[in-house]
């Protein structure tokens, strides 16, 4: 009887060790822990993504409303609508990479839900052995009388540690159930929780979508009227180009006219110098007449010699031009081009009290279109106090003439320097009438492109050379 139980109770202990070592096997804790470290360190990367991106779209909204507050540079505001349309699509995309990220988690739950449920089956069918060979133990056996029934008490003690080691092994059985029951639990809760979560990103993808699309169809509207506005500044710049190409022209041909008639002058006064010359050389030549000692019949006396012709006037003043083929000048204008040229950088503007530059000499790019060069002969100040303008040195004016876009114009001469000063609605000053350094010669027009506001257009030339006035005038 003792050795039967004996056989029985080892049988049982063997059964509930390998009970025992298969929880082992499935190392529960370590699923527990897998379980409870949440999401996936790629899922976390794209939630951090998804939220910079987000930061920056909204770092560009505010800035896309205050280019749209502050500025009207459109290109630069199609720009950043771009960056924005970039960022909400790449948002968009992280979170499809997010959802697709918590649908394979799901999967990977749903696996271990499995394999849980697999496990649990198992361990449930030992356990229940372990319970039935417990059973026919304390129907077979007393375990008292089998510790007691031992030969020596080293036996004793073995017997005791082996029903000891039997009842942890059961014990120990039936928590991991118990466990593996939790963990069943609680991953089907972390599924649902999970699914939940994706929906909320499948909504919030929904709603970046829209977002994206109305973006897009911002962006394409704004590039349309871009276009169009392109288009429109296309055909302004061809007119104000038709303008100052005009007035280049106008001025071009003053300064030629200018030129020719000062080396016509220059000639005259040449040839007015050699026959001065002529003239002397003949009279250092003629022989003088002798003298008449005779006596006529009605004059008793002498007839006196007549007196020899007074000395021919001074030389006309001599002409001639700073450079071959320039203008030629007298003495008076040569000091005035020198005083002039000697001024460079202290020069008035031709503008009293506040005043803007709203275009410079030069090509440059457009304010507005940073892909579009215009190129001015001279300088465009916007008025804003003193609506007139004022000559920056003495001299002569040279012409005054109206031009189609640009009012009237006046042209100063400084020696071989000119001046320009171009929609003027009216003039002080006529042609060949002297003006010194700040006199005002005229009224500021309103602006030729239509825009608010007075604005001058001033051009400073040497000889047939268009020069920046912007590094002539004191500012």
């Amino acid at each position: 009887m003792i050795a039967y139980a004996r056989h029985q109770l080892r049988h049982c202990l063997t059964l509930a060790l390998l009970l025992a070592s298969s929880l082992l096997a499935f190392s529960p804790e370590a699923a527990a822990q897998g379980r409870r470290s949440g999401k996936s360190r790629t899922l976390q990367r794209l939630e951090q993504e998804r939220k910079q991106l987000l930061r920056s779209i909204e770092a560009s909204d505010k800035k896309l409303q205050q280019l749209r507050r502050d500025t009207r540079n459109e290109e630069q505001t199609l720009r950043t609508v771009k960056e924005q349309v970039e960022q909400r699509r790449q948002v968009v995309a992280v979170l499809g990479n997010e959802v697709s990220g918590l649908q394979a988690r799901i999967d990977t739950l749903s696996g271990h839900i499995g394999r849980l449920h697999r496990r649990e089956g198992a361990l449930l069918l030992r356990y229940r052995a372990a319970l039935v060979q417990l059973q026919r133990i304390d129907t077979h056996i007393d375990p008292v009388l089998f510790v007691l029934s031992s030969q020596n008490p080293a036996e004793a003690r073995e017997r005791q540690r082996f029903l000891s080691r039997y009842s942890k092994a059961v014990r120990e059985a039936s928590v991991a159930l118990r466990t593996t029951r939790a963990e069943i639990e609680a991953t089907k809760a972390e599924v649902g929780r999970t699914h939940s979560e994706k929906e909320q990103l499948l909504s919030l993808r929904e709603a970046e979508k829209k977002k994206l699309e109305a973006e897009e169809q911002q962006r394409t509207a704004q590039v349309k009227d871009l276009q169009g506005k392109q288009q429109i500044l296309a055909q302004d710049l061809s007119k104000q180009k038709k303008r100052a190409e005009d007035l280049d022209r106008k001025i071009q041909a003053q300064v030629e006219a200018e030129i020719l008639a000062a080396q016509r002058r220059a000639a005259e006064l040449q040839r007015r110098r050699e026959e001065a010359r002529r003239r002397r050389q003949a009279q250092r030549t003629q022989p003088t007449p002798p003298a008449n000692t005779g006596r006529s019949g009605r004059d008793k006396g002498t007839t006196p010699t007549p007196p020899p012709p007074p000395p021919a006037d001074d030389e006309p003043e001599e002409r001639r031009a700073a450079t071959p083929g320039g203008y030629a000048m007298d003495a008076n204008e040569r000091a005035l081009a020198s005083s002039f040229a000697q001024n460079k950088g202290r020069l008035p503007a031709p503008i009293r009290g506040s005043y803007s530059i709203l275009r410079t000499f030069g090509v440059h790019q457009h304010s507005e279109h940073n892909r579009v060069q215009v190129n001015s002969s001279g300088v465009d100040f916007g008025v804003n106090g003193d609506s007139r303008a004022y000559a920056v040195f003495s001299g002569v004016v040279s012409r005054v003439f109206v031009i189609p876009g640009y009012g009237t114009a006046v042209i100063l001469r400084h020696g071989n320097y000119l001046t320009v000063y171009a929609n003027l609605s009216s003039v002080a000053v006529s042609t060949g009438s002297r003006v010194s350094t700040g006199q005002a010669i005229g009224s500021v027009g309103a602006s030729p492109d239509g825009s608010s506001g007075r604005l001058l257009h001033f051009q400073l030339w040497h000889e047939r050379t268009k020069l920046n006035p912007l590094a002539w005038i004191k500012r």
